[in-house]
């Protein structure tokens, strides 16, 4: 990369710069061109400082858990994401913190996660350990960007294995190990002529430059369809579904292994949930056949309140700390009310 497409060198010509204006300043030869750059060099100074104080802004107190390739996305990971030892977003649990308590494994992706939500405790499943009182323990075992094959993994793996219950949180995209395991993926595409520094390196650059770019729905590099396009699409297709069939099957073979109950809740298209409405009910209809139907679908909730009312920002489609709780108040209304 040359120097002069990079931070450093971009820094090092605006410096450059200020030191040419101060010298012909502070030069006094020529009178008239002293008291002209002696003007200048206060406005260039001015906006130096100012570069550089929202540099520093940006850099280290500006977090934001929109589009993940922001530096300010970066930021916002560092700052909310606090994993426990076993590398979930929450509290170290032993077993004396649940002996005699009824439990309850949160099994999910970035939903279940609380992307975007920066008070844990505003997360569903903490709203809702909390509606359940000291009876119960809630346990959050999700990770965010994790399919239906991943978290059936991740369930073996957790030392706890004879949970009273298991909540499984489903997410439209949880169908893309399927999709992978024939060779279907969907590549994103970003522009392709912004200058790396402006990725990578100036975090005021950078925020500045995803605020002022043209808003833009990436799309395939191959075929030009969007996530959705593509995701609906791959429902559509009677291998993959049959492939992702199976792991669903697998996932509450192994709950039903554990001898705990499932409960299921199923989120929308947070921006579309009427048009996700055939696939949510695939998957219920899929869960519903292995004789477990204690399963909640969310289409209505977000289409009744509104799509914008309900995810974090117009660059984070994840559900927001209110529709976290309105979530909560659903499982805990719909299936331990009573």
């Amino acid at each position: 990369m040359s120097l002069f497409m990079s931070f450093p060198g971009i820094i090092s010509i605006l410096l450059a710069i200020w030191a040419v204006i101060a010298l012909l300043a502070w030069q006094k030869r020529f009178g008239r061109l002293r008291r002209v750059m002696g003007g200048l060099l206060i406005s260039y100074t001015t906006v130096l400082l100012l570069l550089a104080a929202g540099e520093l802004y940006f850099r280290y107190l500006y977090a934001e858990s929109g589009w993940s390739f922001t530096l300010a996305f970066r930021n916002w990971e560092d700052r909310y994401l606090i994993r426990n030892s076993l590398g979930f977003r929450d509290r170290e649990w032993t077993p004396d913190d649940y002996a005699g308590k009824q439990t309850v494994l949160v099994l999910g992706d970035s939903f279940s996660v609380g992307w975007g939500v920066e008070n844990v405790e505003e997360r569903y499943s903490n709203v809702l350990g909390q509606m359940l009182g000291d009876d119960y323990a809630v346990i959050n075992i999700a990770i965010g960007g994790s399919t239906t094959r991943q978290e059936l993994d991740i369930l073996r793996r957790y030392p706890l294995q004879n949970p009273d219950i298991v909540l499984w949180q489903y997410y439209l995209n949880d169908i893309d190990d399927a999709a992978l395991s024939i060779n279907e993926r969907w590549y994103p595409t970003l522009p392709t002529d912004t200058p790396q520094w402006i990725y990578g390196e100036s975090y005021l650059a950078n925020f500045l430059y995803w605020r002022l770019v043209p808003v833009f729905t990436p799309v395939d590099a191959s075929d030009g369809l969007t996530y959705w396009q593509w995701s609906y699409r791959t429902y559509d297709n009677s291998t993959i579904w049959a492939i992702h069939e199976q792991e669903i099957n697998d996932l509450i073979n192994y709950v039903d292994g554990m001898g705990a109950r499932l409960i299921v809740v199923i989120f929308p298209n947070l921006q579309d949930p009427v048009g996700s409405i055939a696939y949510v009910d695939r998957v219920a209809q899929a869960i519903a056949a292995t004789g477990h139907d204690e399963i909640l679908t969310l289409y209505g909730d977000v289409a009744a309140l509104g799509s914008e009312n309900v995810i974090v920002s117009r660059r984070d489609a994840h559900p927001n700390a209110m529709f976290h709780r309105h979530v909560a108040q659903r499982i805990y209304e719909t299936f331990f009310a009573q």
